[in-house]
């Protein structure tokens, strides 16, 4: 029996595995193209005995590993193979865009460390929120990229609840990058920032409101547990991060590492809420 459950994950972990590396050998070359390198150079370092072909084998092996642990319980077929295309295309020419973008604008104003970690916790954001808006959208049409039946019936009942979680996402990624283009040397002035900031936030407490309206029960009970949970977790991280730079061990964080901070634990309380009760299992 054991033998029988273990071979299909362990077939489907194989032919997912290869498709991961194809895929990324891919993506490596059309981003490399993208951003106007060399892309014969790239191919032949995965080859060379260099740091770069070193730092590009263990990507090639850590996405083929990754693609096929994730999609173990599900088989390669030509659904899956074209679910897997469009979200890992749209993903990658997302990112590909955002750091065309940044890095262009970083030979003009001054992005540091803070600023990059807080875009690309935004960019995150958003990205993810375009995924769910297009998964919710596309189980009304034939394409359906949404596997899980049950998930998709759930999507078509309760669509503009979806909705209204996905676009405060996204609002709240797009607080962050915007809140990264401004402070001192920024691209935005303080005072467009702040007008940007007051009207996302007001957009923020709008969607939230109407969210919670269209939630249910267990809804509201996973709201309440994450935010206890995200207590707990900003006191942990948070507090050692204060505690270690205080007694001169580390930087302090700045403002704005205070808000990705809070911003990566909030959506991590709220993954493990969801996590305790068993429904990250579809």
């Amino acid at each position: 029996m054991a033998n029988d459950k273990l071979a299909p994950s362990w077939r489907n972990f194989r032919a997912w595995g290869v498709v991961g590396a194809i895929f990324y050998i891919l993506a490596v070359s059309i981003a490399t193209l993208f951003l106007h390198q060399n892309a014969m150079e790239v191919m032949e370092s995965f080859v060379r005995p260099t740091k770069i072909g070193a730092e590009l084998g263990v990507g090639l092996l850590l996405g083929a590993a990754v693609t096929g642990f994730t999609s173990r319980k599900r088989p390669l077929n030509l659904r899956t193979l074209r679910n897997f295309l469009i979200q890992n295309a749209v993903a990658i020419i997302f990112f590909v865009l955002v750091i065309w973008g940044f890095s262009a604008l970083a030979r003009t104003a001054s992005i540091g460390a803070s600023g990059w970690a807080a875009a690309i916790t935004g960019a995150t954001l958003v990205l993810l929120a375009i995924f769910g808006c297009l998964a919710t959208a596309s189980t009304r049409t034939d394409l359906n990229i949404v596997e899980d039946e049950l998930a998709a019936e759930e999507m078509r009942e309760r669509g503009r609840s979806f909705f209204y979680g996905f676009a405060w996402m996204a609002a709240l990624g797009s607080l962050l990058v915007g809140l990264s283009l401004s402070g001192p040397g920024g691209l935005l002035s303080p005072a467009v920032a702040l007008t940007a900031v007051l009207v996302l936030v007001a957009l923020l407490v709008v969607l939230g409101i109407a969210a919670r309206r269209l939630s249910d029960e267990l809804g509201r009970t996973l709201s309440r547990e994450s935010g206890n949970i995200a207590f707990y977790l900003i006191l942990l991280f948070g507090g050692c991060w204060a505690i270690l730079a205080h007694l001169g061990f580390t930087a302090a964080p700045a403002p704005l590492d205070w808000l990705t901070l809070l911003t990566l634990l909030m959506f991590a309380a709220a993954f493990i809420a969801t996590a305790r009760r068993n429904l990250l299992t579809r």
